[in-house]
């Protein structure tokens, strides 16, 4: 692959061909009588009795012949037949995701790992599962943005960094751990586009025993994404959009289904943007390509994905960290300086951030009887990053506010991932009690390769950077090739009595995990290596006393495969293996459907090992450790649905407690470093989002949105000496929709304002010492969406 491939090729091409497409298109679609909303699905029921989806596929064969003797008497159009209804049975999953809640912001549930698809209400997690309809409605440029719904999750590296680093329930979540489709590994490693996604499934807290161990592990949650695939109506959408300062770009989603009932799939998303962003100096540039192909037969389903992305974004911004002289202990942490003006760019103009991600996965699942449901899945994908930047360490040289300095890099990240799946879901009864019985084999592999030189020191300001010119970058700094081994077991079994009023899951995965680690700047080579079997069990219980309410409890783990320690400049260890950190959590809650509008709400208490950085007696760097654990304790609240018709809501708020349980080390000529009961980095005690739609009464189709985001404060050190302040971010934006005078379809047109006052807020987030990034400034965000 061409490094220098830029992204505006990628989006001319896109162009051009939507260009093509639509003028070929425009013929075929005109008989079409109405347009549908991109995001739509037809409705599909989950977690029904597994018999009665197979009765009313037994129909099938007599209306299939007759419907054909009509149709060929009418001779219409092969693409105008109606597609023979079929229902996705109860151990089935592709091809059907559970229908959007009332007012499309949300699913009636989602995809629970190798359990497959459960209802909210079945669900005995905190799950929620956001549509493709929101994510347009919304303007999300990548799954970051969608995320800023969840009360829940936190955002947590810089804005403008090309990364979509998040927390849940407090725990860092890394963004190379995303699912695609339910495979780990093959969503981009760094940042995700929305406008290839149907879904964004969040599992709030671990879930091994549900879909395995991600290749970074997950703490405090996990990540589906889920891509589109053709409805039964055509599409045939050309979206163009506006980003400040002077971003343009335009998205094509075309879907249609083919065969005599319809049973071939074809629809295909890309486009691209490019411009100023609304950072100082900064410039992104992105273009993707997503096909999705699917066949879902009376029997089977097939479903296959081929995408690219690329992206350049220059300069990045990049998070800030705090030294210290020496190094520890922690006290002599340089303050939190004042935040700059939103919108500063303090990187050089040389800084760059060259991602491309290739991908390629498919699924499939068999009804081999009316309760048995074989299913397989494998997916590649290759991540190719080329950087070059620095990451200031303030240091206030010279008495001077905000003054940095660190080395500058240069290099190459390469990851080839592989992943697959098989397994089996069966549905049975003994006696009164109803089984849904799952076995699942699972494997990941990830090959890792990390190329980097120095160019020296670097220095600027925070707040009036200086031109750096473009150094030599001469020094090989880090030369570090990694291979991961992962397979696994699953075994879970639902059992529901009284007509799904009493529910348990009782479940269990051996992970195997094998890493092996070679650090070439050595001489020998540094080689570690590390294999270790681990169990992690689950258990799950669904009490409904009334139809409309669901109360449950949990017990499950999670586990954090073994990391290998890399960044040159930052420890000293590069290279060796941490083993993996296993994690545990228990949660209670309740969900109440009021049939359009949906309560829930729980409590949780996760406990999990930390790694951090260490002092080594002679060494100028620390070194990287699992040494202590962390306690997150909290409450979740959260409501979505429709409050009338013409008024939706979506949101609500989460407090954790977090406590760092077990953490101490002996500092060399200065003592004990203790910090036991201190709140861990980057965890908020209080965050809440709400976010409300409202159509109008006075003008028909036009619909006024607000989002008010909360986040309490926080601390950038174990020490707690740095206090980042609470902040405030208020969205606000319009929508109006009409039919065209052309064809009679509609067009809707948005804007939006992110952050409207122009917050400048600092978020925290665990790094080798202190660290901070900066929030997103205003944001001016417009968009139209043409059906034809």
């Amino acid at each position: 692959m061409t490094y220098e491939v830029a992204a505006r090729n990628v989006v001319r091409a896109v162009s051009l061909g939507a260009v093509s497409y639509l003028a070929l298109s425009l013929d075929v679609s005109s008989g079409v009588p109405k347009a549908f909303a991109q995001g739509n699905l037809p409705p599909v029921t989950v977690d029904a009795p597994s018999q009665q989806p197979r009765a009313r596929q037994a129909n099938r064969r007599p209306q299939t012949s007759n419907t054909r003797t009509t149709r060929r008497v009418a001779a219409p159009a092969p693409r105008q037949v109606e597609p023979v209804p079929y229902v996705v049975p109860s151990t089935g999953a592709v091809g059907a995701p559970p229908a959007p809640y009332a007012g499309g912001q949300v699913a009636t549930g989602s995809q629970l790992g190798f359990l497959g698809n459960r209802g909210v209400m079945n669900t005995p997690f905190n799950q929620v599962s956001y549509t493709a309809q929101l994510m347009q409605n919304q303007q999300a440029r990548t799954v970051a943005d969608v995320l800023f719904n969840d009360p829940s999750v936190r955002s947590k590296t810089p804005a403008g960094n090309g990364i979509d680093g998040l927390y849940i329930r407090g725990f860092y979540y890394d963004s190379g751990d995303y699912a695609m489709n339910g495979l780990y590994g093959m969503a981009p490693a760094y940042s995700t586009s929305a406008n290839y996604l149907e879904r964004v499934e969040v599992l709030k807290g671990p879930g091994v025993m549900l879909g395995g161990m991600p290749p970074a592990g997950a703490i405090g949650g996990s990540l589906n994404l889920v891509t589109k695939m053709a409805p039964d109506f055509d599409i045939t959408q050309l979206t163009g959009m506006y980003i400040s300062k002077s971003q343009f770009g335009s998205f094509i989603d075309v879907a249609r289904r083919y065969g005599e009932h319809k049973e071939f799939g074809i629809r295909f998303n890309s486009g691209g943007r490019g411009g100023q962003t609304p950072i100082d100096r900064q410039t992104d540039e992105l273009g993707n390509a997503v096909l999705n192909m699917d066949y879902r037969g009376e029997r089977a389903r097939v479903s296959v994905d081929l995408g690219y992305q690329a992206e350049n974004l220059s300069p990045p911004q990049r998070f800030l960290t705090f030294t210290t002289s020496p190094p520890f202990p922690p006290a002599q942490a340089i303050q939190v300086p004042p935040v700059p003006k939103p919108g500063t760019n303090y990187m050089p103009d040389w800084a760059s951030w060259k991602p491309r991600d290739s991908f390629a996965m498919a699924r499939a699942e068999v009804d081999m009887t009316d309760w048995l449901t074989m299913y397989a899945a494998g997916g590649y994908h290759r991540s190719e990053n080329n950087y070059q930047y620095v990451s200031p360490r303030i240091t206030n040289a010279g008495g001077v506010v905000g003054n940095w300095s660190n080395p500058a890099l240069k290099g190459v990240d390469i990851l080839d991932n592989y992943a697959s799946e098989i397994g089996f879901r069966a549905s049975g009864h003994t006696g009164p009690v109803h089984h849904l019985f799952t076995v699942n084999y699972s494997t990941f592999d990830r090959d890792y390769s990390s190329f980097g030189r120095s160019g020296g020191i670097v220095n600027s300001n925070l707040y009036n950077p200086v031109p750096i010119p473009l150094p030599n970058f001469t020094t090989i700094v880090q030369n570090l090739r990694t291979q991961t081994n992962m397979n696994s077991v699953g075994i879970a079994d639902t059992m529901s009595m009284f007509g799904d009023r009493l529910q348990f899951v009782v479940g269990a995965r051996r992970q195997a995990v094998g890493v092996d680690s070679q650090n070439l700047l050595t001489t020998p080579p540094g080689t570690s290596h590390i294999d270790i079997p681990v169990w992690s069990p689950g258990y799950a219980v669904i009490v409904k006393p009334v139809e409309n309410v669901s109360l449950y409890a949990n017990y499950i783990e999670g586990l954090k495969i073994p990391e290998v320690v890399s960044g040159s400049t930052t420890y000293s260890n590069v290279g060796e293996i941490l083993p993996p950190a296993q994690t545990k959590q228990m949660e209670a809650g309740a969900k109440v459907d009021m049939g359009r509008i949906t309560f829930t709400g729980s409590y949780f208490d996760i406990t999990a090992p930390n790694a951090t950085a260490v002092p080594v007696p002679g060494q100028a760097l620390p070194a990287r450790r699992l040494i202590g654990e962390q306690r997150n304790r909290g409450i979740e609240l959260y409501t979505f649905g429709e409050l009338a018709p013409w008024f939706r809501v979506l949101g609500g708020v989460t407090f954790i407690n977090g406590e760092v349980v077990s953490q101490s080390y002996t500092y060399p000529g200065f003592g004990v470093v203790n910090y036991n009961g201190k709140t861990p980095v980057g965890v908020s005690t209080i965050n809440a989002n709400f976010g409300v739609e409202w159509d109008t009464p006075f003008v028909n189709g036009l619909t006024l949105t607000g989002r008010v985001i909360y986040t309490g404060d926080s601390y950038a050190d174990d020490a707690n000496l740095l206090v980042l302040p609470a902040w405030t971010r208020v969205d606000l934006g319009a929508r109006y929709t009409f039919l065209s005078p052309w064809n009679g379809k509609p067009i809707v047109i948005r804007a939006a304002v992110e952050n409207v006052f122009n917050e400048a807020y600092y978020n925290s987030y665990r790094t080798v010492s202190s660290a901070v990034s900066l929030g997103a400034p205003r944001t001016y965000l417009m968009s139209t969406t043409f059906n034809f």
